[in-house]
């Protein structure tokens, strides 16, 4: 029997995700078991990063 691999669980997917819809690529991101947790927090930080500077500059 072959064992499924869940859809985030691919990095592939996850970082076409994360370009593409990055509420799931977050959330693929956050429940993968096989990217690095360093990744993942450097990935979150760029993403919150961006969403600062976006506000800053929209209210600036």
């Amino acid at each position: 029997m072959k064992t499924k691999i869940k859809w985030y669980n691919k990095p592939q997917l996850v970082g076409t995700l994360l370009m593409f819809w990055p509420p799931f690529g977050l959330y693929g991101l956050y429940k993968s078991e096989n990217i690095d947790s360093k990744f993942k927090i450097a990935i979150c930080g760029a993403h919150i990063l961006a969403i600062a500077l976006l506000i800053w500059v929209r209210y600036n």
